[in-house]
């Protein structure tokens, strides 16, 4: 499995289809978990170019530079331990989601907001805040 491979993210459906607010609970922790892991230079900065908007594919590319500037000056590695707990969410409307999580490493916590906004190709996330 290729580090882009998106196939990991829980297929949306069920629930009451691929536009019920409701089906993003599932895409909540595997797309935080991905999110910290672009910013940490783990996985690729597009992997999650399908779910996020340009803006925020550009702010955690952005995030990721400054780590590998950090790791090649001072020798800085992230731990590869992560863990996504306190997951919530909030249907504002039909058409927008917010949601939040705690990632929780070693050495710390990190808290990560989100909000998600249906656009014509489906559930997007348009802001993402990691704290």
């Amino acid at each position: 499995m290729s580090d882009t491979d998106q196939s990991v993210i829980p297929a949306v459906a069920a629930v009451g289809g691929p536009n019920d607010p409701r089906s993003v609970e599932r895409l909540i922790e595997p797309v935080a978990r991905r999110a910290v892991e672009i910013i940490r230079d783990m996985r690729p900065e597009n992997a999650l170019s399908r779910l996020v908007t340009p803006e925020v594919a550009s702010t955690l590319a952005r995030r990721a530079a400054l780590t590998r500037r950090l790791r090649a000056s001072a020798g800085y590695a992230p731990t590869r331990q992560l863990q996504v707990t306190g997951v919530r969410m909030c249907v504002v409307n039909e058409h927008t989601v917010e949601a939040s999580c705690v990632l929780r490493e070693p050495d710390r916590a990190r808290f990560l907001a989100m909000r998600w906004e249906l656009r014509h190709s489906g559930w997007r996330v348009t802001v993402l805040e990691i704290g």
